[in-house]
């Protein structure tokens, strides 16, 4: 492909303009790796012999069972898993396979598992001063607002809605009042 520069535009254009031509490819969802303690857990079922697939099992169950009271292996439903994303909301973290971020995430993904956004009841509030709040909510994270709330004090009780901004901010709206930025600070 040949592209002819305009008069108008500067190299670093021209190189530019080549990049967003160039086909995009999409990389293909990775499956991460599984435990070695879960995949010899899945190799008992090749044995043929009843009586040796069965003490296979016994074995690798026991193992797993023993590494889980160890804390070695955590097995969380996709229930428990929302949970624990809903209260880690706010923190930055790099894309943990474990916490649903991966090679591939995109906002549709979040937005459909509300990690996009919250709702909450305040559990404790504390005036900063000059209209900024310090702000509990009932799961124990705690927030700041980073810009003053003009139209009323947020009050214990109240909802709070926490979504993603851009640029990694947040914005909230006690009881559905004006958004206002905030930050997660525990």
């Amino acid at each position: 492909m040949t592209i002819k520069r305009a008069p108008f535009m500067t190299v670093s254009a021209t190189i530019t303009l080549c990049l967003f031509l160039q086909p995009v490819h999409a990389a293909p969802k990775r499956q991460q790796p599984r435990p070695e303690i879960f995949t010899d857990l899945l190799q008992c079922r090749a044995i043929a012999d009843n009586a040796q697939r069965l003490a296979c099992f016994d074995r690798q169950v026991g193992a797993m069972e023993a590494a889980a009271q160890r804390d070695e292996v955590v097995v969380l439903d996709k229930g428990e898993l929302s949970k624990t994303r809903k209260t880690l909301f706010g923190f930055s973290f790099p894309k943990l396979p474990f916490l649903g971020g991966a090679d591939g995430d995109d906002q549709k993904d979040r937005q459909e598992d509300g990690f996009s956004q919250i709702t909450a009841k305040i559990a404790s509030v504390r005036s900063l001063g000059y209209g900024k709040w310090q702000i509990g909510l009932d799961d124990g994270a705690q927030w700041i607002t980073t810009e003053a709330i003009v139209a009323g004090n947020p009050k214990v009780g109240q909802d709070i809605e926490l979504k993603r901004a851009a640029m990694g901010s947040f914005m909230g709206k006690v009881d559905g009042g004006r958004a206002v930025r905030m930050k997660r600070v525990g």
